[in-house]
């Protein structure tokens, strides 16, 4: 005879439930004058899901190899709770002549039609619990996110594990997080920092992907959201406004911080202009000693000779970025420089999010509507669709508001070359994109001696 015990929940790891149906499946065991030769068990594990149950397969592999004719577990809800295991065991169990003994029921007997007969009933009976279980369970998240609520699950970065409570370190991080993708920094680039300043994720360690998928969830704007949608606002308090996070989330869909492009690491590559064909320059030659910008846009004839009539850029890297980073310096460090700041066409955001969170509103009463027979199918449609454009258009007015001013540090500091020396590559690049526009002429055959005159700045 074979003991089976199974919990599908066990947040503790004590294994209380399981040791439970081990002693009343042992009392049962000696009031029959059987012998357990083995007591297989699957804590914390689901009869109705996909993953595999170790004890369950070792049970079947038992039974096949006949270690035993009889099986005790506490009720036929601990064996399965899917078509699939249920299929199995009586299938197993039939071949070769095994009963199975309840503590809560009777004695099934597969080798008889009547004994398949209850098998299959309880089967049924098991798995319309789990579905009723699971409606209610989907019914019950869905009311917890209108209100706001957070249920349960894996600790959010930046909060306590109650979902709620803000931790100030960790929230710190996901802010400066936030400003840096607002301000080009690569998502690999937040990973490393995190990960050097001792912040532990879902993982071991961040990775470019983790760190987007923190940034991504609506809940650090003080949104909550259900099945991938934005159901209303959350009880908890937020770490950034709803513009930085659909900012960032704008940024995200055009995949500009997920990727750098091919050899950004100099600071003019896919920015800096060719003064002959106007295509983005990008870096060339041995980075270490001798960096160079190649036109992108270079072409050559049918005869595999360089087109005459344009002449591309092909020039040293470095003169290039000395003399760009003093124009920025020089332009910024300048007394009206507080004038960049300034943005006359930036919206109303308070006004912004109560009308987004009218719309949300207005889109659940429509379902509720179309439900209730108050809409026709096709009422329906035509405005949700309406609604949905708008909604739409706001949260868009809403991205274009949250940007970061990339300027503000370096236009408020003392010492502008001093802040700018500081910035990473990627901030330096996003600076010089904001202010300028940077075409690179051709200085000449034979010259080698760099003129200022040869890198054309069009202030934006």
């Amino acid at each position: 005879m074979i003991i089976y015990t199974r919990q599908s929940m066990d947040r503790t790891g004590e294994e209380l439930g399981v040791t439970r149906q081990r002693e009343d499946a042992e009392q049962l065991a000696k009031l029959r004058g059987w012998t357990a030769v083995r007591t297989l068990t699957d804590n914390d594990r689901s009869a109705a899901g996909r993953k595999p149950r170790e004890g369950f397969e070792a049970l079947l592999q038992a039974l096949e190899r006949g270690e035993a004719q009889a099986v005790i577990a506490w009720d036929w809800t601990r064996l399965e709770r899917n078509r699939r295991d249920g299929l199995r065991l009586i299938e197993t169990c039939q071949k070769h002549g095994v009963t199975l003994a309840f503590v809560r029921g009777a004695d099934i007997d597969l080798s008889t039609p009547a004994g398949r007969l209850v098998a299959d009933v309880l089967s049924g009976v098991a798995r319309h619990e789990i579905d009723q279980k699971s409606d209610r369970q989907r019914r019950a998240m869905l009311q917890a996110a209108q209100d706001g609520r957070w249920v349960s699950g894996r600790k959010p970065f930046g909060y306590q594990p109650d979902g709620v409570t803000i931790v100030p370190e960790e929230a710190d991080a996901v802010r400066w997080g936030f400003d840096s993708v607002l301000s080009g920094v690569p998502l690999a680039e937040i990973a490393r920092e995190w990960n050097a300043r001792g912040f532990s994720g879902q993982s071991r360690e961040w990775k470019w992907g983790s760190v987007r998928h923190v940034l991504a969830n609506p809940r650090y704007a003080g949104l909550r959201a259900h099945s991938g949608e934005i159901v209303g606002r959350a009880v908890w308090p937020a770490v950034v406004s709803e513009e930085t996070w659909r900012a960032a989330q704008d940024i995200f869909e055009k995949r500009a911080a997920m990727t750098t492009p091919r050899g950004a690491r100099r600071l003019l590559t896919a920015i800096g202009r060719c003064g002959g064909c106007d295509a983005t320059v990008h870096a060339g030659g041995a980075f270490s000693t001798y960096p160079m910008y190649r036109c992108g846009g270079y072409t050559k004839s049918p005869g595999g000779k360089a087109d005459p009539s344009v002449r591309h850029v092909h020039r040293k890297a470095l003169p290039i970025e000395d003399f760009v980073s003093r124009v920025v310096i020089e332009r910024l460090s300048q007394p009206d420089a507080a004038e960049l700041l300034i943005d006359r066409k930036r919206p109303d955001t308070g006004a912004l999010r109560a009308e987004a969170v009218a719309l949300r509103e207005r889109l659940e009463n429509l379902a509720i509507d179309y439900a209730d027979g108050t809409l026709t199918k096709s009422q329906m449609r035509t405005a949700n669709e309406r609604l949905t454009m708008k909604l739409n258009v706001i949260e868009s007015q809403l991205a274009d508001a949250g940007r970061v001013d990339v300027l503000g540090p370096l236009v408020k500091a003392d010492d502008v070359a001093a802040v700018w020396e500081t910035l990473g590559t990627a901030r330096q690049r996003l600076v010089i994109d904001t202010l300028m526009i940077v075409r690179l002429d051709s200085p000449g055959r034979g010259v080698s001696v760099f003129r200022p005159e040869t890198v054309r700045i069009e202030w934006k």
